[in-house]
């Protein structure tokens, strides 16, 4: 029986014939054969290919092309007896017509003699690693099919191989790699050719020089307002936006497979800013000076935002004079918080916004300086020493002790306070504020004050009895007096006695009432606010 196909099939014909001769030393001369090569669908005899010229059997493919070589039995009277047949697939990959980015390829290939669905192409890495493993797929052309790879790595070399349904290697050649682009970074260049603010004509283009024609992805994003932000592509390098609104700020972001490529920014209104070394925060505070640029104060809303809790919205009142000026003294200290001020048409629209966080309560460590101070001469000048290098505003409470009626309050943003003391008999304390919060204190005195000797003490229902050590205070300065707890104004003055030869006087008083509180306050003769010496006590039932 026989099999022919049509003679423009690409088929082989294949002949079986009963008779055939098994037997080689039946045939025409023992041990010859006649080898035919079937090249685009003719036969020819080996003998006379060897004339043929050898560009022939060259392939355009930069892949070894291998034609199909069929070897057969001829017989007497140049009967074909049997055929053996094989025709090898021809794989080409087109590097020229293959698209490379920064982390994809599209690699396109020729296939012939194959079904493009029996062959996977494989990419590997430097080290002879496989990265991935695609199928390939159809195009617009006959014959050509693409794989596409992702996620690669920019700036990097990859190598393709060809494999077969039973994953034997189809040689490509030496030409079977390529290298992804590295991150470019592109010059923006602003056109404002159409762009007219003294008629509200809003248009830019933005240019880069992309001569390979990447798709590059451009956002243009309003500082003001992110839902006005705009998107475009282009392939051209030329990028048109109309801006939304003039009174903004804009930024231009390229990306290329998602990498920042280039970026620039455009800005064309005096916006709000605030004014120079104006800004002051502090534990609870902020106040600020701005010029409001071209913005229209009417369309003015300002608040302050709590970031640790963004329910939370302060609004503040407008107070203008020229410029701009906020103030607040509410805030809680060590806390993060916006300052916005917004269109009071679109919310979202922000002309201006300030993150701050207020300021720790300090502590102030103070030192005093004594060089100024002279008892000698009653010059009582001390410098109290703080380290304030912010030039915060601290309130400064001077207590004297002896004499509530010498306190003194004073104000200071510099890192020093010099004080006269009102008297030199008297313990002092200085006490530092800041916006209400204790930020330091000290206590001092410069002499010895009186002490009643408890040793010496001895009290009944009726009597008081007891000395007291002067200290530093003159004798003949100061009076001595007890007062009943539920009768101040029945006060009375007791004898002081001095000891000889010492700096101590006894005090003593009888006539008292039993079980009542009395106390014993010894002050100034001249000065009845200033009192030296404070005791209380009970008489006995």
């Amino acid at each position: 029986m026989s099999q022919i196909k049509d003679k423009d099939s690409n088929e082989f014909n294949n002949f079986y014939v009963e008779e055939v001769i098994n037997d080689k030393e039946s045939s025409h001369d023992t041990g010859e054969y006649n080898e035919i090569k079937i090249l685009n669908g003719l036969i020819s005899n080996s003998e006379a290919e060897e004339d043929s010229s050898s560009d022939e059997e060259e392939s355009t493919s930069k892949t070894v092309a291998i034609g199909t070589t069929v070897g057969m039995t001829v017989g007497i009277g140049g009967v074909v007896i049997g055929t053996i047949a094989s025709i090898t697939l021809s794989l080409n990959f087109l590097v020229a017509q293959s698209v490379v980015g920064i982390t994809q390829a599209q690699c396109f290939f020729e296939l012939t003699n194959a079904n493009y669905d029996e062959i996977d192409i494989q990419l590997e890495d430097t080290n002879g690693d496989r990265v991935q493993l695609v199928d390939l797929e159809t195009t617009d052309i006959v014959n050509q099919y693409v794989a596409k790879f992702n996620d690669l790595s920019p700036n990097s070399t990859y190598f393709v191989k060809g494999l077969d349904d039973n994953g034997k290697e189809i040689d490509l050649g030496e030409n079977n790699y390529f290298k992804t682009l590295q991150v470019p970074s592109y010059d923006i260049e602003i056109d404002l050719s159409k762009y007219d603010k003294a008629n509200e004509n809003y248009n830019l283009s933005f240019k880069i020089d992309n001569p390979h024609e990447y798709l590059i992805e451009a956002t243009l994003i309003c500082e003001n307002d992110k839902t006005l932000n705009q998107f475009a592509q282009s392939r051209n390098g030329i990028f048109d936006f109309t801006l939304s609104t003039i009174l903004s700020s804009y930024r231009l972001e390229l990306y290329q497979e998602d990498y920042l490529v280039g970026q620039t920014t455009f800005n064309d209104y005096e916006g709000i800013e605030i004014i120079d070394e104006s800004l002051e925060i502090g534990i609870s505070s902020i106040y600020m000076a701005l010029n409001v640029g071209e913005v229209n104060p009417n369309d003015m809303t300002i608040s302050i935002i709590n970031n640790e809790n963004p329910e939370e919205v302060i609004p503040l009142e407008i107070a203008l004079d020229g410029y701009l000026y906020i103030t607040y003294y509410e805030l809680e200290p060590e806390n993060s918080y916006t300052l916005v001020i917004n269109d009071a048409n679109r919310p979202s629209f922000s002309y201006f916004s300030y993150d701050f966080t207020t300021i720790t309560i300090p502590q102030y460590e103070i030192s005093i300086d004594e060089s100024s101070f002279d008892i000698e001469s009653q010059n009582y000048v001390l410098t109290f020493n703080i380290d304030n290098p912010n030039g915060y505003l601290i309130d400064a409470n001077l207590y004297c002790l002896n004499d509530e009626t010498y306190d003194n309050y004073y104000l200071i943003t510099e890192n020093s306070l010099t004080i006269r003391l009102p008297i030199l008999y008297s313990e002092y304390r200085l006490d530092l504020s800041q916006e209400g919060y204790d930020v330091g204190s000290i206590s001092f005195s410069y002499y010895t004050p009186m002490k009643l000797i408890l040793d010496t003490l001895n009290i009944t229902s009726t009597s008081f009895e007891a000395e007291v050590e002067l200290g530093d205070i003159p004798l003949d300065t100061f009076s001595a007096f007890l007062m009943p707890e539920d009768s101040q104004d029945n006060e009375l003055e007791l004898e002081v006695i001095p000891i000889d030869n010492s700096s101590r006087i006894l005090l003593s008083i009888g006539d008292l009432m039993s079980d009542t509180s009395y106390t014993l306050q010894l002050r100034d003769s001249f000065r009845s606010t200033t009192v030296y010496l404070n005791y209380a006590f009970n008489t006995l039932a």
